[in-house]
């Protein structure tokens, strides 16, 4: 018991005075900061492990001003959210960081907005070194993120820009995704096809629905439906009333989220329509969603890397800060790759 005390209450003093160095030297390799000769360091690195030495974050984020722990704000039931958080974790995680994770309920509106506000503001009390942040919407005013700008604090989104001010962001070539799934579906033989999106309030959906019907007129091929869901879960009253008007009239389906993409299915089933054979089905996320009776093809956004990716940039931005002036923000956008399924296939020849 008194030896379990004792080894929890190593310093760096008793380190420094077996080690025959200095508490400087002492403090400069525990900080990975050393200039000191690799004998020096290694013998110091082998009396920290033998007494058990752990240090004191308190202690630490004083002397340097930072916390070492970074706050990640995602809204509850976003699909790819869990893949970006573990992306994100394994990164923080190897750098000896704290991930703090709070959700905001609601993926859009008004009431989403001062939640996530709300969020933020609790979270500065905290004296986070930084946020990694999946905005409810692009629509978001910065006002609600004005304490995090006005302190200098980095903040990088993921999947989701915004529009009313600037950022780091890492996330997914949306628009390039949307071309991507015209040419898929034209090259599948299909003529006149749906879209299924949430419309505007999201980057992901607008440029999504941007690059589809860009792809669609560089192909020549006719929107028949441009259905929009108020969400991206509960719509399948809505997406089988519209494609109930267009039986007949449409031979592909385009939805910027799997949710949504199995929706359609469920509906094309109930209108009698054949997948792939009548109806190709293309969705977004590539996500453990599927019904068991159909593999949606999909697009692939790789959250874990998207995780990764912006917990590295964070990380770099931490390092270098505090600056005077704010750097100029930083884009990373990965491909969506295609993720063939059952309800649309890959054609090697163009149509």
């Amino acid at each position: 018991m008194l030896i379990n005390m004792k080894k929890s209450s190593v310093g760096m003093k008793q380190i420094a005075e077996e080690a025959g160095v200095s508490m400087m030297t002492v403090s400069r390799v525990l900080r990975n900061e050393s200039n000191v000769a690799a004998a020096t360091e290694q013998q110091i690195r082998a009396i920290a492990d033998r007494l058990g030495y752990k240090p004191n974050r308190l202690v630490r984020g004083m002397q340097s001003g930072r916390s070492g722990i970074v706050s990640v704000v995602m809204p509850a039931g976003h699909a790819i959210a869990p893949a970006i958080l573990e992306g994100a974790y394994d990164y923080l995680h190897e750098k000896d960081m704290i991930m703090a994770l709070d959700l905001v309920h609601g993926n859009l509106g008004e009431r989403a907005f001062a939640e996530q506000g709300k969020v933020i503001n609790r979270l500065l009390e905290s004296r986070v070194d930084g946020f990694i942040l999946l905005p409810v919407n692009e629509d978001a005013s910065p006002l609600y993120f004005k304490e995090v700008i006005d302190r200098k604090i980095p903040l990088v989104l993921v999947d989701r820009n915004t529009t009313h001010f600037e950022a780091d962001f890492v996330g997914t070539d949306d628009y390039a995704g949307g071309y991507e799934a015209a040419r898929v579906l034209t090259e599948n033989g299909c003529n006149s096809v749906v879209l299924i999106s949430t419309g505007d309030f999201v980057s992901t959906s607008r440029l999504r629905s941007e690059g589809f019907k860009a792809g669609l007129k560089k192909f020549k091929v006719k929107l028949a439906a441009d259905v929009i869901a108020p969400n991206f879960t509960h719509n399948a009253d809505l997406i089988d009333h519209e494609l109930a008007k267009c039986k007949g009239q449409f031979d592909g389906v385009f939805a910027i989220a799997d949710r949504l993409a199995i929706s359609a299915w469920h509906s094309c089933q109930r209108l009698k329509l054949k997948i792939p054979q009548q109806v190709k089905v293309i969705g977004f996320g590539a996500l453990n969603l599927r019904d068991p009776r159909v593999a949606i093809s999909s697009f692939d956004q790789e959250p874990y890397q998207i995780g990764q990716n912006a917990a590295k940039l964070l990380v770099e931005r931490i390092e270098k800060g505090p600056w005077k002036l704010k750097p100029k923000p930083k884009t990373i956008m990965s491909t969506p790759k295609f993720v063939e399924g059952t309800s649309c296939s890959v054609v090697n020849d163009a149509h």
